[in-house]
């Protein structure tokens, strides 16, 4: 639009001062033959040198009169309208140029006139004649032919330049989705080498970045898995031991002991498990996964209250998010004694929120407590016990689904726990 609007410009110019020219080189002409005949005839001549453009008149316009413009532009003109008369200079001539519009030809629309010029003659015996013109503008560009092979040749240039934006832009798509799978799921398939040179470079650094992933991930689960099983054989024989005790008093302080080694190790695996993806996905009813939870535990006489969407299905790992949800209803039973499980269903994921009456949590700790092994339970009740790993074990499920836990304070006293699942979940790719 710029270079139209500086061709549009410069195409108007040139044919202004064309004009102007031959404008000039009319009146030295009309002058001329006017001034070889005697005074009282040359309003005749120049009333029959009258055309739709210029007028004549017997007796000068003051030029005071008439508002007159001093540009560049304008000075252009009055220089070519003088031109003719330079091989005259018996002609006393003053030139006067207003010029009108701005870019409405450009925006075809017509419009009158431009520029608009008068030509005041003396000649030598003291006559005078006064000429007015309006030069003829050019055509608005946009009633050429030319406009339309513009705007076709625009259109498709736009149209292939769009192409091929999205066509470069592709694989770096691909990658962000393949990263958003793998920030859920590691063991996602691996993506497909194709396309440029470059892009192949680029998907071959990311397998193999997910290769070496999986590998230290799985490495250090097999690692825990292989603790765990020692500890507990050594536990068992631990155990063992203790049975064959005669001291009373020591026996039951050692199986103490056992107990709670058998409770850390119980947990620590739990933890480990919490990023399982062995499970399969499934597309479940949330309302029923979380009726038939909360029923469960009513049956185990946990004090709960629940509302539901019975309508509302989920991509999940059905057994991992229950037990995520149980850790949290657990964990707000344990610390007020009671929970209430509440469903919002939005347009683009669902809210879990699990409430309690508790005594809450401090600001500067919510999000301590969903790391592991941290407790708070100084700030809780004076009977809470465990490890710290039950928030974090849920909080793991949660993010392996897409999804997000957040702990708030509730302004009337208590702690909420709110989950949040996407439907649009990566898993289900």
């Amino acid at each position: 639009m710029i270079s139209i609007m500086i061709y549009k410009e410069n195409r108007y110019a040139s044919v202004v001062l064309t004009e102007a020219t031959d404008f000039g080189q009319r009146i030295m002409g009309i002058v001329d033959l006017a001034y070889r005949f005697p005074a009282n005839q040359r309003n005749d001549i120049l009333s029959a040198a009258q055309t739709q453009f210029l007028t004549t008149y017997p007796d000068i316009v003051p030029i005071k009169a008439v508002a007159c413009q001093q540009d560049g532009a304008s000075s252009e003109i009055s220089r070519r309208i003088f031109q003719p008369f330079e091989t005259r200079p018996s002609y006393q001539v003053d030139v006067c140029v207003r010029r009108f519009g701005g870019v409405w030809p450009l925006l075809g629309q017509e419009q009158k006139k431009r520029v608009d010029i008068l030509v005041n003659i003396h000649f030598p015996d003291d006559e005078t004649a006064s000429f007015h013109a309006e030069l003829p503008e050019a055509n608005s560009l946009f009633s050429d032919r030319v406009i339309i092979y513009l705007v076709v040749v625009t259109a498709l240039a736009l149209l292939l330049a769009w192409h091929l934006i999205l066509k470069l832009i592709a694989p770096i798509n691909r990658l962000a989705g393949a990263a958003e799978k793998i920030g859920v799921n590691l063991d996602v398939e691996s993506l497909e080498e194709v396309g440029p040179r470059e892009t192949r470079v680029a998907l071959r650094a990311f397998n193999e970045m997910q290769v070496r992933l999986q590998r230290q991930l799985h490495g250090q689960t097999e690692m825990f898995a292989a603790i765990s099983h020692d500890l507990k054989s050594a536990v068992t024989r631990l155990q063992l031991r203790c049975d064959l005790l005669h001291d009373e008093k020591e026996r039951e302080g050692l199986q103490r002991v056992v107990k709670d080694m058998r409770f850390m190790i119980a947990s620590i695996i739990d933890f480990v498990r919490g990023d399982s993806t062995e499970e399969p996905i499934r597309r479940i009813s949330l309302g029923d996964l979380l009726a038939s939870l909360c029923e469960d535990l009513i049956e185990e006489s946990v004090p709960i209250e629940y509302h539901v969407d019975q309508t509302v299905h989920l991509y999940c790992r059905p057994m991992s998010l229950r037990r995520a949800i149980q850790n949290l209803i657990d964990n707000a039973c344990k610390h007020a004694g009671s929970a209430y499980v509440e469903m919002q269903v939005q347009a683009a994921g669902v809210f879990i929120n699990i409430d309690d009456q508790g005594p809450g949590v401090p600001e500067s700790r919510l999000e301590d407590v969903l790391r592991p092994f941290v407790t708070v339970d100084a700030s809780r009740t004076s009977t809470s016990s465990g490890m710290g790993l039950g928030l974090a074990i849920a909080h793991k499920i949660i993010l392996s689904h897409g999804g997000t836990l957040r702990l708030t304070n509730k302004p009337g006293g208590g702690l909420r726990a709110q989950l949040y699942c996407p439907f649009g979940n990566p898993l289900r790719s």
